[in-house]
């Protein structure tokens, strides 16, 4: 079930077996990936909270988690804030840590930071995925997990056609920064910008790109009749 929690937990995860992974790739040490959901914003554009939007028989805040539960990563974070309580009670049964972050109005970037406070200490990488992307999938996250056990990428961002998209994973060497970015820097974007050139974007699919801004975005994507609609 989703844990509710307010202080850092140090619990440990198991480790990714990268034998396993596409050509027998393997490390001198285990991948441990943490996950962290940002599902703490307002929904201005949408008009009412568009994570709690029905998506067959769950809702986009509840597919987006499943899935990064799916994958890999031993550690899925929620970062929640606007209708706190409802997140909570779309997430019941998910195995997931729910955390609250009360300056979830200021920001997105406190939200980041937020979730920072409970990656495992012993996480290799932490991947930041937006909880309103409904072709969200396992697959996509485990390729971005898999490109950076190959690769050793500071920064490894799912893509679509070159373009970078999420979730996107940040190295363990890089985590003071990210528990420091702050709404003036562009959160995120700061760190990123920073080692650019020690980033890369590995090719998925559209769902790595398509979100939902709007009411017209969730018709678009409830009229599909296949994903590879969104791949013109």
């Amino acid at each position: 079930m989703a844990l509710l929690v307010e202080e850092p937990r140090n619990t440990t995860g198991d480790s990714l077996d990268v034998s396993s992974m596409p050509g027998q790739v393997r490390l001198q040490r285990p991948v441990n990936c943490s996950v962290v959901v940002l599902a703490a914003g307002l929904s201005t554009r949408f008009g009412r909270n568009k994570l709690l939007e029905k998506l067959g028989d769950t809702t986009l805040i509840g597919h987006v988690v499943a899935e990064a539960i799916r994958s890999r990563a031993r550690q899925v974070i929620v970062v929640g804030g606007f209708e706190f309580d409802a997140l909570e009670k779309a997430l019941g049964g998910l195995a997931c840590e729910l955390v609250f972050n009360e300056d979830y109005t200021l920001g997105q970037s406190f939200s980041v930071r937020k979730g920072m406070s409970l990656v495992h200490s012993t996480a290799d990488a932490v991947l930041f995925q937006p909880g309103d992307m409904p072709l969200a999938s396992g697959a996509i996250f485990d390729t971005v997990i898999f490109e950076y056990a190959k690769t050793g990428a500071r920064i490894v961002s799912a893509g679509h056609r070159g373009n970078p998209g999420h979730p996107i994973l940040f190295d363990r060497s890089l985590f003071g920064e990210l528990r420091e970015v702050n709404e003036a820097s562009k959160g995120l974007k700061k760190v990123v910008l920073a080692h650019r050139a020690e980033a890369k974007i590995v090719e998925t699919s559209v769902g790595a790109l398509f979100d939902l801004d709007t009411p017209f975005d969730l018709s678009l994507f409830k009229d599909r009749k296949t994903d590879a609609e969104f791949h013109r």
